[in-house]
């Protein structure tokens, strides 16, 4: 072969394999986003879902509700319990019970009709044996459509901040789900909030991408041990409408007709301590008289507080507004300036 013939063959190459590149190039592989679109059926799924309680379980799904220690998720959940047992087989799992609350949540429960199983209180066996349990029901073909488990909660089943011990116990459950078992994980947040004010659930990430919902339950409880508990949902796979309940305080358990917003109505509460000094201030200014914001400001200086002139102005215009009006705010026919009234204490300029 001369010299022009290899020059050539290596030209052929060299096509050869531009060709092969510039193909790769325009024919990327795009199959991965099959894995993120909507089959029909699960558009349908989610769109028209089968409840097991309206707006807080959907049937056949993976669920966890995190929420403070001590903000009503057993107490919510016991009487969901009793409200879904005629349609399904309920058993409710609960670790965290002390040992003199056992004896009434049994009563309750067989008055409600759903199955209580307290594994710390049988001598030799504990939560890890239930655990043992489901994963031998996960080995098996079965159909368990008509099953819901409530756990209580989710750290007394595995080390929540161990990856690989926790990646386990979804796997069982998520197997669990595939064959139609409704499983609803309660679980603790954080002590502190994230930097929005909203809560952390206690786990690793894999919590969140191994569970069809995440849905935090929020309470706000009031001096005579009563409560408001609202859901707020974080990762759904259906349509949820948040909603609220009503704890009394001998822990009977209602719906309210309208969702409160327990994180604003908290958020709005520790506001209002931050300013009840400086509305303490402007009142006692108003029902001297001093009606109009300059001649308020001047009063709360004179005072020697040191509240500022901008917290003066703005907690002014706060409660002059809604949801909680403490003096009306007008402007005065003369100079155009802000007047502040509560009620008949001041009077208005004419």
């Amino acid at each position: 072969m001369d010299t022009r013939e290899i020059v050539k063959s290596i030209e052929r190459g060299q096509n050869f394999l531009d060709e092969m590149k510039r193909d790769k190039k325009s024919k990327p592989d795009m199959s991965w986003i099959n894995d993120f679109t909507l089959s029909d059926e699960e558009a349908n799924m989610i769109s028209d879902p089968k409840w097991v309680y309206p707006n807080l379980i959907i049937q056949g799904h993976l669920m966890v509700f995190p929420a403070p220690p001590n903000g009503g998720k057993t107490t919510i959940f016991n009487w969901v319990a009793g409200q879904i047992a005629d349609d399904y087989q309920v058993f409710y799992v609960n670790a965290d019970i002390a040992g003199a609350d056992a004896k009434s949540m049994r009563k309750d429960a067989i008055k409600k009709g759903f199955t209580l199983l307290l594994p710390d209180m049988k001598a030799g066996l504990s939560m890890n044996d239930v655990v043992l349990h489901l994963e031998a029901m996960n080995e098996v073909d079965a159909d368990y459509s008509n099953y819901v488990f409530i756990f209580d909660t989710l750290k007394k089943m595995t080390d929540v901040i161990n990856k690989s011990n926790s990646k386990k116990l979804y796997k069982t459950l998520r197997g669990l789900s595939a064959k139609g078992m409704t499983v609803i994980l309660l679980a603790h947040t954080n002590k502190y909030d994230d930097k929005e004010g909203k809560p952390i659930y206690e786990g690793t990430g894999d919590l969140r991408s191994d569970v069809d919902e995440l849905i935090y339950l929020t309470s706000d409880k009031k001096p005579d041990g009563s409560m408001t508990v609202s859901t707020v949902p974080d990762k759904v796979r259906g349509i949820f409408e948040p909603m609220t309940f009503q704890i009394s305080p001998n822990r009977v358990v209602s719906v309210s007709e309208e969702f409160i917003d327990v994180t604003k109505v908290q958020r709005q509460q520790k506001q209002r301590d931050k300013d009840e000094i400086t509305i303490e201030a402007i009142t006692e200014a108003i029902k001297a008289g001093e009606c109009n914001q300059r001649e308020i400001i001047q009063y709360l200086k004179k005072l020697n507080m040191g509240i500022g002139l901008n917290a003066i102005r703005s907690v002014l215009d706060r409660y002059s507004r809604t949801p909680t009006i403490l003096w009306e705010c007008s402007r005065a026919y003369k100079n155009n300036t802000l007047q502040y009234h509560l009620t008949d204490h001041c009077p208005r300029e004419q």
